[in-house]
């Protein structure tokens, strides 16, 4: 279960002319007394309407309904706030009267009724705009964002978020700039957060300062702030938070902000703190609150949170009932994470009582759901990390039929698939994804002596599953996320420390990665997880004393998806002389100012190795090569898409790569002009690169291969950023390799593609040619960080040589002359027949 993020709501508050009661119902609210306020307005305004002062009637109903909403009385201050609107309209107060349906939007909001909040929101906005009040256009922007945030409709809230910070920096000469600017943030922040971009949302926190804020929105601030350091593993500071928010909710009387507070509280004490009581405590006050408020939303977390602590303490009659009620108002209120949530507590009870049936067809229904909200993301990079929160519902579900011997292969094919690298394949196919390959698909795409192996690495255990083009199997491993973690760790690390024992590390995986799966001449790797790290060519199979490399070629997937790339017809696997095979880019030149943002490695060193590779490269391939060396190395040679068609592109040069936030991991190239500061070729703008020409993009720099890992989508690195771009295959690296050796390794790789080898092959001939050098090159720390993704079961395409093309002429006109010497032998030698008289 993950905490629910809220926005803030902005409310203009009309001020109110002094007359006495009205100043009577605000010394109630400064003292607390809320209700007593509400009561005496509403009695106000009767008098107003019997003397004839509609203007005063319309105000004493408006804020009549305003505290009816902090009560936590939507239907009251729906029921205020229609009179309010209908007094303003016979005295045409457009500007007052936009504040009520903003009132409505939000008591509506409240309820679950989204439509009738959106209307009410949408009929606000259109006012703002006829008379020209940009604050007011901002602060119902936001607010139709909210509605669609807790409908799911993230793209949509971001469009409106986005489109009310456009016109707070426009404004930015306004005395209402800067609170409207912070609270825009915090809603950017908020949708940010709920979308797994935590680096994104803590840098937005960080920009708003510490303006003179009401409680409420300090408060929602906190709980926001709150939910960002339990996700980043400090639920004692998150505590901390939320139980200052809900002091202050409590001193404002906002009703909805405490009932979150008190849901967050519940959250930390049950699944960080481990008390179960407390935490089942705080979801009961919620309810209780949710439920005098009417307030849906409310009512439907605290049931569903409380079925949480129930089931954990063994209550799974209480729980189930919790999380039935929970589903029946998310379903009433339209609330979408809510529905897919308690559908998942209810398969989650339901396995642990025993029922198999009702457990798997909630697990299923849930993920209908979560898929169904992703779908209306449209923007891949929000889609990114949409499932990393939810993937452990695809993991219950596989868990659970991995436990029932009568399950097929073919089904567990299913949901793995499911559950990994979705908006990858659909950046790389260039359209969302209508069905998944079935295995009789994927095995009839697999060629000779062929296995791939899919691992999947779940919270409580993990499994091979192999396929080869005749038959598939599973394998169970009995180490879970956290092991598989732990030991790719230590391996990784021991093969980068010198005099390290890196074999038995790399036993330790091959046994359990490995075992019983048949291991062919060609594998296909698909990983999960922290093994999406792991160079699986140094592994020991069990039972061998060699390493894997030394009898396969080794190729990752991200998904079995990409297996489904189409072959090269026969005449377009030879090139025509004069045609470019190479486009590198190397040897950009280095100022004292490039450093390693976030690193600890300094400053940057000129690579005096990188021209030498890209020379070398070029000299061994017969076509025409184009490199960029120096200051000519610019990345607006990419941009302008001037690669197209290119089978080989290629990088050596630095990188740094961001494992919070890969928009900031970044390649080195040179500035247009000298006189700048350098240039970088940014991962986000890799996906924006035509590379459906390119055949294989090596990128000879640090820790390519490396980056944010995402469950449900895997390792955000340049490795699947060029491969959504089009490339079919990617050599990068899984750490930092020293420039000499790693110039002395992509000559010898593209020596094996230029003599016709595949790519895999290709690359095991090199690592091979490593490891039998009987050299300090034969360490793994060398040659094993290069790492294959995407199609190495091909090779590149060649350009014929003018060499080829010479000597094809050649013997061509050889043979025509000797066919026209034997021509004239032949007219020589015959002679006319004499004729018979």
């Amino acid at each position: 279960m993950v905490p629910r993020f809220a926005p803030l709501f902005l409310v203009a508050v009309a001020v109110c002319r002094a007359s006495s009661p009205f100043d009577e119902a605000l010394d109630f609210e400064h003292k607390g007394r809320s209700k007593e306020a509400r009561d005496l307005l509403r009695s106000a305004a009767s008098g107003f309407k019997a003397a004839g002062d509609q203007p005063d009637r319309a105000k004493a109903l408006s804020r009549a309904s305003r505290i009816s909403l902090a009560l936590g009385d939507y239907e009251g201050a729906i029921h205020d706030a229609d009179q309010a609107v209908a007094v303003r309209r016979q005295l045409h107060e457009d500007t007052a009267v936009g504040e009520d349906f903003n009132t409505l939007g939000l008591a509506n909001l409240y309820l679950g009724n989204y439509p009738a909040a959106l209307s009410n929101y949408r009929r606000a906005l259109e006012l703002d705009v006829k008379r020209r009040s940009v604050e007011g256009e901002v602060a119902r922007l936001n607010n139709i964002g909210n509605v669609y945030y807790f409908q799911g409709r993230y793209a949509d809230a971001l469009r409106s978020y986005q489109a009310a910070m456009s016109k707070v920096n426009a404004a930015s000469a306004e005395g209402w700039y800067a609170r409207r600017r912070q609270l825009t943030t915090a809603n950017l922040a908020t949708l940010y957060q709920r979308l797994g971009k935590d680096q994104m949302a803590l840098d937005l926190y960080r920009q708003m300062g510490d303006p003179a804020m009401p409680h409420s929105e300090q408060a929602q601030l906190l709980v926001n702030e709150g939910a960002l350091y339990r996700r980043l593993g400090d639920p004692l500071k998150a505590l901390e938070r939320y139980r200052a928010s809900q002091t202050l909710f409590a001193t404002e009387h906002h009703r909805d902000g405490e009932i979150g507070a008190l849901r967050n509280i519940g959250i930390v004490r049950t699944l960080d703190l481990n008390d179960l009581q407390g935490g089942l405590n705080a979801f009961t006050e919620a309810l209780r609150l949710a439920m005098a408020s009417s307030n849906l939303r409310g009512t439907a977390q605290a049931r569903l949170y409380r079925a949480e602590a129930l089931r954990r303490l063994d209550r799974l009659s209480e729980a189930q009932s919790d999380a039935r009620m929970a589903l029946e108002t998310a379903q009433q209120a339209g609330l979408v994470e809510e529905q897919w949530k308690a559908r998942y507590a209810l398969g989650r009870i339901a396995e642990e009582r025993g029922e198999t049936d009702t457990a798997l067809d909630a697990y299923q229904k849930a993920i209908g759901e979560i898929e169904s909200i992703r779908t209306g993301l449209s923007q891949a990079s929000l889609r990114t990390d949409f499932l990393d929160d939810k993937r452990e519902v695809y993991d219950s579900l596989i868990a659970l039929r991995l436990r029932q011997p009568a399950t097929s292969v073919s089904e567990l094919f299913f949901w793995m698939e499911r559950s990994r690298a979705r908006t990858l394949v659909e950046r790389y196919s260039s359209q969302p994804v209508s069905r998944e390959l079935t295995l009789k698909e994927l095995q009839s795409r697999l060629g000779p002596d062929t296995t791939l192996l899919e691992y999947w690495v779940g919270i409580t255990g993990s499994a091979t599953l192999w396929v080869t083009a005749s038959n598939a199997g599973i394998v169970h491993h009995p180490s879970s996320f956290s092991r598989f973690q732990e030991m790719s760790g230590q391996l990784a690390a021991s093969i980068q420390t010198p005099d390290a024992n890196w074999q038995d590390a790399a036993r330790l995986l091959g046994n359990e990665l490995l075992a019983d799966v048949p291991l062919s001449a060609h594998l296909l790797i698909v990983p999960d997880g922290p093994l999406d790290t792991v160079p699986f060519e140094i592994l020991s199979p069990p039972g061998s004393r060699s390493l894997l490399i030394e009898q396969s070629d080794v190729t990752y997937l991200p998904s079995t998806r990409f297996v489904e790339r189409p072959k090269r017809w026969r005449y377009d696997a030879w090139l025509l002389p004069g045609r470019r095979e190479l486009v590198a880019f190397g040897d950009p030149p280095v100022s004292a100012g490039d450093t390693f943002a976030g690193s600890d490695q300094g400053a940057w060193q000129r690579l005096t190795a990188s021209a030498d590779e890209i020379q070398g490269i070029s000299q061994l391939l017969p076509g025409r090569s184009q490199t960029h060396l120096g200051q000519d190395a610019r990345k607006r040679f990419l941009l302008e898409g001037r690669v197209a068609g290119v089978p080989l592109l290629h990088f050596s040069t630095h990188a740094v790569v961001d494992e919070e936030n890969s928009d900031r991991s970044r390649i080195l190239l040179a500035p247009d002009s000298p006189a700048t500061t350098s240039d970088y070729l940014f991962e986000g703008e890799v996906y924006t690169l035509d590379l459906h020409d390119v055949d294989l993009t090596t990128v000879s720099a640090c820790d390519t291969a490396r980056g944010k890992l995402i469950r449900g989508e895997g390792v955000e690195a340049f490795s699947r950023a060029f491969l959504a771009a089009g490339s079919a295959a990617t050599i990068t690296s899984l750490w930092r390799a020293p420039d000499q050796s790693t110039a002395d390794f992509m000559k010898q790789l593209y020596y094996y593609l230029a003599r016709g080898q595949s790519k895999s092959e290709a690359l095991r001939s090199a690592k091979l040619r490593f490891i039998h050098s009987r050299s300090t090159l034969a360490g793994p720390r060398y040659w094993a960080a290069f790492v294959l993704n995407g199609d190495g079961w091909n090779g590149c395409r060649r350009v014929i040589s003018w060499n080829v093309v010479i000597g094809l002429v050649a013997m061509a006109l050889a043979m025509l002359g000797l066919m026209i010497r034997r021509h004239k032998i032949s007219r020589q030698s015959t002679t006319a027949a004499p004729a018979r008289r």
